[in-house]
């Protein structure tokens, strides 16, 4: 009797202080004081804390040229201007420049542009419109087609020709335009002023390469020559072809340029062509330091035989 008694006293106390502890608030723990703040899951990522540095370099940012803003080019004879008035398409259309300097705009007339951006000669379209004919006119310009300022491009470039400046333009720019300059050979570019044409700057193209003071900025009318300078190389060679010249280029240095000499090459009987002339080389002896390295300009033809033996 005594076991079941129990049993149930036991049960019963269970129960009420099972009731009792559930009923009672519960406190929050608080953190220990050294474990620092508590993150907020709920909150939003903290943008100065995304900025931090993460160890990793930055991915290289890509060169983008700067477009052509209509305050940087001044408008020149043969360019052809886009004029636009909101609202008055009987007043918009394209207009060319002619010798004059002028473009014919309807109602207005005649506006001098030459040397002038289009930002002001909306400007000016827009101030002349609204003295007599419209009472708030919203006008644009901007040049349709650039036909001012060419530069030729002469020479060992992948695309020769007639370019249009649409705006300041160096040297190297305009090269790039014309599609780069041929891999071999090419020492110095040439740039003649239009305004001077006897006034020629010849610039190193390993120093233009460089950039700096050397990638001048061009002018309408100039003239840009980039010449090409090689020297042929024919017979018992690794690699029969062009190579380039420089100053002080030697018949040793050209065939070693070339892929050097085969075992069938006959080293005692190589011969230059210049021109009308047919020089003799012993590159037998020149290898031996008994003979002078000859030196050879730009347009030789250096010939390598093949023994007889």
């Amino acid at each position: 009797m005594i076991g079941p008694l129990l049993q149930r006293t036991f049960l019963l106390l269970a129960c009420t202080v099972g009731v009792a502890w559930a009923g009672s608030p519960v406190e929050p723990t608080a953190p220990p004081a050294d474990a620092g703040p508590v993150a907020d899951l709920a909150a939003p990522p903290d943008p100065a804390r995304e900025a931090e540095p993460s160890g990793e370099p930055p991915a290289p940012a890509l060169l983008v040229p700067p477009p052509v803003l209509p305050a940087a080019y001044l408008i020149g004879a043969e360019d052809v201007l886009q004029v636009a008035v909101y609202g008055e398409p009987s007043l918009s259309g394209q207009m060319p420049v002619d010798a004059t300097g002028a473009i014919d705009v309807p109602l207005i007339g005649r506006v001098a542009v030459t040397g002038r951006n289009a930002v002001a000669v909306g400007v000016e379209i827009s101030e002349r419109l609204r003295a007599g004919y419209i009472t708030n006119p919203n006008v644009t310009v901007s040049v349709a087609s650039y036909r001012s300022q060419p530069v030729q491009v002469l020479g060992a470039v992948a695309k020769p020709g007639v370019y249009f400046l649409r705006g300041p333009t160096t040297l190297m720019q305009l090269l790039s335009e014309a599609g780069g300059v041929a891999t071999a050979g090419v020492n110095e570019v040439r740039v003649s002023r239009g305004d001077k044409s006897d006034t020629v700057a010849v610039i190193a193209y390993e120093q233009l390469l460089r950039g700096g003071a050397a990638d001048r900025p061009l002018s309408g009318g100039d003239i840009v020559f980039v010449p090409q300078s090689l020297v042929s190389v024919m017979g018992q060679v690794g690699k029969p072809g062009e190579v380039s010249f420089r100053d002080g280029l030697t018949v040793s240095q050209c065939v070693a340029a070339a892929g050097g000499a085969l075992p069938t090459a006959a080293l005692g009987n190589l011969y230059i062509l210049r021109g009308d002339k047919r020089l003799r080389v012993n590159l037998r002896r020149i290898l031996a330091g008994t003979a002078d390295d000859l030196v050879l300009q730009a347009g030789d033809r250096l010939y390598v035989p093949e023994s007889a033996f």
